[in-house]
């Protein structure tokens, strides 16, 4: 019996976030694609950067559909003004939407106040003007946030009064918590429900407990007593749960931006994973978009990766698609539960350095990975490539 030989050129699908101070997601797709492409020059290869809802998510949005790029004032973490850039872009599934990422409000790198006094209120004035401009449908990207005061700041901006003991107003963040005795629904809020929002998770998290926003990330964002920070956020969610009469707490993606993913939904938003929507938007999810072989990434790859980051969900369209995926990051933790997820997981880094020297040459060492990653492909399925 004769056996056909398929001559068709590899299919591949480059799908990296970016990696975090060094490459943007677009950089890092490009030096992968141009690493296969020096092994397999007939590939053909398709870039899809993604971002998982934190930083950076609305760009690869906007370039990927051409967005029209717009701002509006806002109050930052640090309470001051600021202008914020957000993009009205268009798809297939959700027609026309503005997008935005918190992390361009209250993103770590720019806090200087000290975590109790950061306020996530410009989040929730963002989605007012947003809304007034007469935008119908806004995307949040969550992630990156230097706040974690389970969106107080954000409720109170759009629909809640709070007050304490003796009745005055109180403007809520993590510090003062503790101090409100009372939330009042507001009778001016009923516009939220005219809009669909939609919160866009780079994390599974509820928003308390050890896998909830202040266990896992207030140690990055400077808090000492993390069990205190819970303890704020879960009496502050059983108020806004009793208020409300739905509990929110529990959900997936409720503890992303420090509570903001809680404080979308009880606005009446959904929440879904940041890189299943650009998955979406871009329609790779489609049956008809079909791979031999998927590619993903990020700066460093550990147990946060499955809580829900890009590669994760990465991991999961291939899985649906029956194809092959590996992962190609800055840095891989041994994990046994991640490496499970993943037709292999490889480092980028071939020897020894420090992090500055791996973040200062990331380009030229993930391009000369994803080629070697490539020609090791490429020998396991009988393709041709430079080399052999």
């Amino acid at each position: 019996m004769r056996h056909t030989v398929d001559h068709s050129p590899l299919r591949v699908l480059v799908a990296p976030d970016s990696f975090k101070g060094s490459l943007s997601a677009h950089q890092v797709a490009r030096r992968i694609a141009a690493g296969i492409h020096q092994a397999l020059p007939d590939a053909v290869v398709t870039e899809a950067p993604i971002a998982d809802g934190g930083e950076g998510t609305a760009a690869v949005v906007a370039e990927r559909l051409q967005g029209d790029w717009r701002t509006v004032e806002v109050t930052d973490a640090n309470r001051e003004q600021r202008r914020l850039p957000f993009a009205v872009c268009a798809s297939a599934s959700l027609g026309q939407f503005a997008i935005f990422d918190v992390a361009e409000i209250v993103g770590l790198p720019a806090a200087t106040l000290a975590p109790p006094l950061r306020t996530t209120r410009g989040v929730g004035q963002a989605l007012r003007a947003i809304a007034a401009l007469g935008h119908k449908t806004i995307v949040v990207g969550l992630g990156g946030s230097s706040t974690n005061d389970g969106g107080a700041g954000m409720l109170a901006e759009l629909m809640i009064d709070c007050s304490g003991a003796d009745g005055a107003a109180l403007d809520p963040g993590l510090g003062n918590l503790a101090d409100i005795a009372a939330l009042r629904r507001r009778g001016d809020s009923g516009w939220l429900e005219t809009i669909t929002l939609i919160g866009l998770t780079d994390v599974s998290s509820p928003l308390t407990g050890p896998l909830g926003a202040s266990h896992i990330f207030g140690r990055q964002k400077g808090l000492d007593d993390l069990a205190a920070a819970d303890r704020l956020l879960g009496a502050f969610g059983a108020r806004v749960t009793a208020l409300l009469g739905e509990d929110f707490t529990r959900d997936a993606g409720a503890g992303a931006a420090g509570g903001l993913g809680f404080a979308v939904r009880a606005a009446g938003g959904s929440l879904q994973p940041g890189a299943r929507f650009i998955l979406d938007a871009l329609g790779l999810n489609e049956p008809s978009a079909q791979f031999d072989w998927i590619i993903t990434g990020e700066g460093r790859s550990d147990g946060q990766t499955l809580l829900g980051k890009g590669p994760a969900i990465v991991a999961e369209l291939a899985r649906g698609k029956n194809t092959p995926v590996s992962l190609l990051s800055g840095a891989v933790d041994e994990d046994a539960a991640l490496f499970a997820l993943f037709d292999g997981c490889f480092s980028v880094q071939s020897a020894p350095v420090s992090l500055q020297q791996a973040m200062a040459h990331a380009g030229p060492l993930l391009q000369a990975a994803a080629f070697n990653l490539a020609r090791l492909f490429a020998a396991t399925r009988d393709v041709p490539s430079r080399g052999r």
